[in-house]
């Protein structure tokens, strides 16, 4: 029998071959595996892109990585994270820690937010479920919490407005908070523990792609082709086309890759795709993040492990710490940073460095910009999907046509989604136990 291949060895990719119980072809373009989560080490300073930290739900996967893939060798972490607006830190998340905030922007918030769950002025919204992303951060936190940070910051990240956005996507992402835990938060009384992500696990050693590469080492029952892509897909005759010249027949495949770029790739091969699920795959939308590695000397100034930038003085929405989250990932006396921008291709490397250090300053991270040891640009592409109007509707025609072709898709840029590493490692899962039989 033919072998299933498997296009990408992120973690979706790797999950989905730890699974299978069929002969297996993973096939990788880059030069090893992890996807997204490839460790790059910089003048002693190790950064991933843009912060991996692990949160384990599923009982398998936790045994897994426990005892198989870093047995011993996870510390777990209590984040401390904050937002800075209004030149001041409040701990992260901003609406149930609003103490220190200039009063009138307190009051703002509550009252927005009592107005929205109890008030009059709510009730239209409460009468139904948001149509929207605006509409879901008005209903569950009022118009004071939606003007002073939601809207600015997710306007920011996602590169458009909030009301161009599905509500469907923010599940465990967006917490809804309570009135005592609001009234709690203005007081000076509020929990930092609220979130999916209020603690997380970090390898000892390595950074976060020593996971990638305990499970490429586990491996069995299979072949990896590293710096190997995928030129075409014949859907019908079941065969791929490598950039090797090389054609590999499949019994099923499964597609961590983007997910249009899997559509174009069908397109071009014999069997091709239909019109309108070429056109659903245009429209689906994402962004670039630009993030900007930076050393500096001297122990870290805050203790913040990252913090939000909602105002539209900084450029960055998110500026991370990994050296005040765990000391390993930098020397003695060096504090690093990763800075975070999003756009559509406007934004140069060169101007993404220059307003790293310029937000650095601002937000009181660093001292000086002469503090700096380095800067260095490194780009994301379809970092962050957009859950945009078209996206229903779109994903629904590509999905339609990818289950009548008998193919598979996992990981966060497979199923074209927002997720997170152990989710990405649940879709190989799943995928695998479908070939499974």
């Amino acid at each position: 029998m033919d072998p299933i291949v498997i296009l990408g060895a992120g973690l979706a990719g790797l999950s989905t071959a730890h699974f299978l119980k069929r002969p297996w072809r993973l096939i990788e373009k880059s030069d090893r595996v992890g996807g997204l989560i490839k460790t790059e080490v910089i003048d002693g300073c190790y950064f991933d892109p843009t912060g991996h930290w692990l949160h384990l739900r599923d009982p398998e996967i936790q045994e897994l990585v426990n005892t198989l893939w870093l047995p011993d060798q996870l510390v777990r972490i209590q984040r401390r994270a904050a937002v800075f607006s209004r030149d001041t830190f409040t701990r992260f998340p901003y609406q149930v820690n609003t103490h220190g905030l200039p009063p009138e922007v307190v009051a703002e918030n509550l009252v927005g937010y009592v107005e929205a769950i109890y008030g009059e002025k709510g009730r239209a919204l409460r009468e139904r479920d948001p149509v929207n992303f605006e509409e879901f951060i008005l209903r569950y936190m009022g118009e004071g919490f939606a003007k002073n940070f939601m809207l600015p910051y997710n306007q920011k990240l996602w590169t458009v407005h909030p009301r161009e956005m599905s509500a469907a996507w923010v599940g465990r992402f967006v917490p809804r908070p309570t009135l005592k835990e609001v009234v709690d938060g203005a007081l000076g009384a509020g929990s930092d523990q609220l979130g999916y992500n209020a603690s997380f696990l970090y390898p000892r050693e390595g950074g976060i792609e020593s996971l990638a590469r305990a499970m490429k080492q586990h491996l069995t029952g299979g072949e990896l082709s590293v710096r190997t892509e995928p030129v075409s897909i014949d859907w019908k005759a079941k065969q791929v086309a490598l950039s090797d010249g090389r054609t590999v027949p499949y019994s099923g495949l499964v597609s961590s890759i983007a997910l249009p770029l899997l559509v174009d790739l069908i397109g071009k091969g014999a069997s091709g795709v239909p019109d309108e699920v070429r056109a659903a795959a245009k429209r689906l939308r994402a962004f670039i993040v630009t993030y900007v590695c930076v050393g500096a000397r001297g122990a870290n100034r805050q203790p913040w492990h990252w913090i939000y930038l909602p105002e539209p003085e900084f450029h960055s929405y998110r500026i991370g710490a990994p050296s005040a989250v765990y000391a390993p990932l930098a020397p003695p006396d060096t504090a690093s940073f990763s800075v975070e921008f999003s756009h559509h291709g406007e934004l140069s490397v060169a101007d993404a460095e220059k307003y790293a250090v310029e937000d650095l300053v601002r937000s009181r991270m660093i001292h000086s910009a002469d503090d700096i040891l380095f800067a260095r640009g490194r780009e994301i592409p379809n970092a962050y999907v957009l859950y945009d109007d078209a996206y229903g509707p779109a994903m629904a025609e590509v999905n339609r046509f990818l289950e009548h072709a008998g193919i598979l898709t996992a990981g966060r840029y497979g199923k074209w989604e927002y997720s997170s590493m152990e989710d990405a490692i649940l879709g190989g899962r799943a995928c695998a136990r479908t070939l499974n039989g």
